[in-house]
């Protein structure tokens, strides 16, 4: 017999689920699956015109944006502030640069660590103590696999990244007693705008080619997320899920 939506352990049916970085790639195809599996989405981002045209792609009514810029912490606050009680949240903004370590500037590493780290630990922590993530919800961080392979010019992006990964633990393990949950989805280079930026600075063509299943797609990290979320993973925390099609079988970046 098929269970509906409202009785699938994968539903997101009757949750507010936060999406940071919702205007686009990995943000904005989760939010549109969110919604899909019944969610009530908040969108957040600093581009208006493009989080109106992800809010008019979603399925359903009643979902939110709240544009502000995250490395901001009056931005936050105001975010915060505005958002409802929330089941569950995706930290998915990001930026990424490539820069060999010679020729790293101070300027360079602080906008790593304001943008993939700062912005989206103060934005947690700020939820957190202002109880606005319900009993059993769950935080899910998008990392990357740059973390484990740190290849040629990924030293500061992986560094923040491992920060990142290791901040969710902690997390994780502080705020278990309420039930809930935090964990990381880790993919490799994923069919995004970023990946186009990179790709227009350097070649990456040599290791999407060895990549066993090929170039990611923001729906294969948007669906791993999704797991994340829903009660199908409620024993599932402290844990990082990778999604890079077998890269890291090959041992290399």
């Amino acid at each position: 017999m098929n269970e509906s939506a409202n009785e699938s352990p994968f539903s997101l049916e009757n949750k507010t689920i936060l999406v940071t970085g919702a205007s686009s790639g990995i943000g904005r195809a989760m939010a549109l699956l969110c919604s899909q599996l019944g969610a009530t989405v908040v969108l957040c981002g600093r581009d208006m015109e493009r989080l109106n045209a992800a809010r008019e792609a979603l399925a359903g009514n009643g979902h939110v944006i709240v544009q502000g810029d995250l490395t901001d912490a009056k931005a936050r606050h105001a975010l915060v502030d505005a958002v409802p009680q929330l089941d569950g949240c995706v930290f998915s903004a990001g930026i990424a640069t490539l820069v060999p370590v010679r020729m790293v500037s101070e300027q360079h590493l602080q906008s790593m660590f304001s943008v993939n780290y700062e912005a989206t630990v103060m934005l947690t922590q700020r939820l957190l103590a202002k109880k606005k993530i319900n009993n059993d919800g769950s935080l899910v961080f998008v990392s990357s696999r740059g973390e484990f392979f740190s290849p040629i010019a990924t030293g500061v992006y992986a560094g923040v990244k491992a920060a990142l990964t290791a901040t969710m633990r902690t997390i994780a393990l502080e705020h278990a007693k309420q039930g809930i949950r935090a964990n990381c989805v880790s993919p490799s280079y994923v069919d995004t705008p970023m990946l186009d930026k990179l790709q227009a600075t350097t070649s990456l063509q040599s290791i999407i080619d060895i990549t066993p299943l090929g170039l990611n797609d923001a729906d294969d990290v948007a669906n791993g997320i999704a797991y994340l979320l829903s009660p199908a993973s409620r024993w599932v925390t402290r844990s990082t899920l990778v999604i890079d099609g077998g890269l890291s079988l090959r041992g290399r970046g």
